[in-house]
């Protein structure tokens, strides 16, 4: 290793993809940004996606892609993701070959000190604002926003949105979910009779498994927080966070019954076989991640323990209101799930802080009020 430098690993979830390489210790903290455009949130399933530079130099090494699946998203640039399990690998730069690996495929204990995450850009896509809007600040730094490009375009304030955004929040239509190269499609339809009937012995997101108060015996349907809304919220755990390639994962909890493969809903839900392009990857014996092997967006959670719920990374929907699809989805701002596993504790702290803040601010809103839930399941 160089004198003066830094050695750094970053791997997919399953490994087949590893790529060693140095960084100058003097570019420490390396600068990312928090990246809400479309196509950002459809190749990954997230509503924040972040990368950094790992080409210092023109002698820097450019990593092995033999065990990785390419996609061309736009002109600018070729992703490339793993080819076994779908971890969100690097951006490869047309104009000069450089690379940038996805910050959540770091092999080390936490990335603080290592990361800074500086500004939201591309909030125009979103177009309700998005997931900006749950991280305000990073410990005493405030986060720009911008709605393209870093110093290229208009600041925003923290409250933007689109008229059309506010418009459709009352619609209660289908909504149409599908990954950045529509190898798979799905439609979801508001919660009805048939979305009680799921099961699920745990209440995820809501209560912390260390507490030991996780069982849901009764089978109070959790995911069900309004009547015309399904829950929605974050997760820092490490599995997700290496299947996805990024530090946050932002799930929605939707009964298999209220998914169909076609706006008409004459096909449903499906694992046996999955749909599309769908490939699966078993993170554990009672998990699959399945996702899209055309273009690598992560789709879905689907714990074997309960058949009958899924959950869908919000990414993909194509919600009329915005990427907070507020109309179908009612967000928990009292926890983040896993917040101690976090890659980069500082980032979920700000996550945690500001969604909560979300919350106050919009008050019967988008979000489940405290006390929503039973204390004991």
């Amino acid at each position: 290793m160089m004198e003066g430098s830094k050695e750094l690993t970053v791997a997919c979830m399953c490994g087949a993809a590893k790529h060693i390489f140095q960084v100058p210790k003097s570019s420490l903290p390396l600068s990312t940004h928090l990246c809400s455009c479309n196509i950002s949130r459809r190749i990954s399933g997230s509503l924040l996606t972040s990368y950094f530079n790992i080409t210092h130099g023109s002698n820097s090494p450019k990593p092995a892609l033999n065990n990785l699946t390419p996609y061309k998203s736009s002109d600018i640039l070729t992703r490339h993701f793993c080819a076994t399990c779908g971890t969100q690998m690097y951006l490869e730069y047309s104009h000069d070959g450089h690379f940038e690996a996805a910050t959540g495929t770091l092999q080390v204990d936490n990335t603080d000190g290592l990361i800074e995450y500086k500004a939201h850009i591309w909030i125009e896509d979103t177009p309700d604002g998005g997931a900006s809007q749950f991280i305000t600040h990073i410990q005493d730094s405030q986060l720009k926003r911008y709605l393209q490009e870093p110093g290229q375009n208009h600041e925003v304030p923290l409250n933007w949105r689109t008229t059309r955004s506010r418009s459709s929040l009352s619609r209660t239509d289908k909504i149409y979910a599908h990954c950045q190269c529509k190898g798979v499609e799905f439609w979801i339809s508001p919660p009805n009779e048939a979305s009680k009937t799921a099961e699920s012995h745990w209440p995820d997101l809501l209560v912390p498994d260390e507490t030991g108060s996780s069982a849901n015996p009764n089978n109070y349907p959790w995911w069900l927080p309004t009547l015309d809304r399904y829950l929605a919220g974050t997760c820092a755990c490490r599995s997700c966070t290496r299947a996805s390639g990024f530090d946050i994962t932002f799930w929605a909890f939707i009964p298999t019954a209220n998914i169909t493969l076609d706006a008409e809903g004459t096909k449903p839900f499906t694992r046996s076989p999955y749909w599309g392009t769908i490939k699966t990857y078993r993170s554990r014996d009672d998990v699959t991640r399945p996702f899209c092997g055309r273009c690598g967006a992560s789709l879905f959670y689907d714990g074997h323990m309960r058949p009958s719920l899924v959950d869908v990374a919000v990414g993909l929907l194509d919600a009329p209101s915005g990427a907070r699809a507020e109309e179908m989805l009612a967000w928990w701002p009292e926890r983040v799930s896993f917040r101690e596993y976090a890659l980069n504790k500082a980032l979920i702290k700000g996550l945690e802080g500001g969604i909560a803040s979300w919350g106050k601010r919009n008050e019967g809103e988008g979000f489940v009020a405290k006390g929503k839930f039973p204390v004991d399941f």
